[in-house]
This record gives C-alpha cells, structure tokens and sequence, in this order.
C-alpha cells in the first residue's frame, strides 16, 4: 500500500472511530483534509504500512511455494523446494523479506 493510500485510509478510519463517538467537529476536520497531523492519524497510517509491507513480503514466499517450477524434480540440482527446506517461511515469519532462489 502506498503511503497516500495508507493516509487516506487512517484518515478514513480514524474519521469514522470520531463519529461512532459522536464527535462530527473532529471527524469533518479529518474529511475536509485539515487534520493529517492529528496523532491519531500518523499512528493509523504506521500501522496500515507497516501490515501492507508485511502482507507484500507474505505474498512474496507464496508466490514462489505456488510457483509449480519450485517444487519440479526435474530442475538441475533437484526441486528448489528441497533446498529452501522451509527458509523462505522462516525468513517472513521473522519480518525479512523471502529469499528468492531464483535470483
């Protein structure tokens, strides 16, 4: 997610958290764009970057385990996934990004 979208996003959330407790002054600041530096607003936008960063590197190991060519016997050396013995899993599940074994 880009930083913009992140923005728009938080200031949406945060927004609509300003009306669910009846507070439309804050929440029409935020809509009419006069409240991005509401703390509120900067730890919502953190928050979406730092989830969309980790979804990009999940989707990265499951694009490759999805990839049929990493798991094909046939490849010289045996299946990438013989040799990635779960590596790129570890490496997400630890906030690093996936080693690619194709590169």
């Amino acid at each position: 997610m880009s930083a913009p979208k992140s923005l728009n996003l938080a200031a949406r959330l945060v927004a609509d958290m300003y009306d669910a407790i009846n507070r439309p002054d804050l929440s029409g600041m935020i809509r009419t764009g006069q409240a991005e530096d509401f703390p509120e607003i900067k730890a919502a936008t953190a928050l979406l970057e730092q989830d969309a960063a980790q979804r990009h590197r999940y989707e990265a190991a499951l694009s490759q385990y999805a990839d049929p060519g990493f798991w094909d016997d046939m490849t010289p050396g045996g299946a990438l996934a013989l040799h990635d013995g779960g590596e790129m899993a570890r490496n997400v599940l630890a906030g690093r990004p996936a080693f690619n074994h194709r590169d």
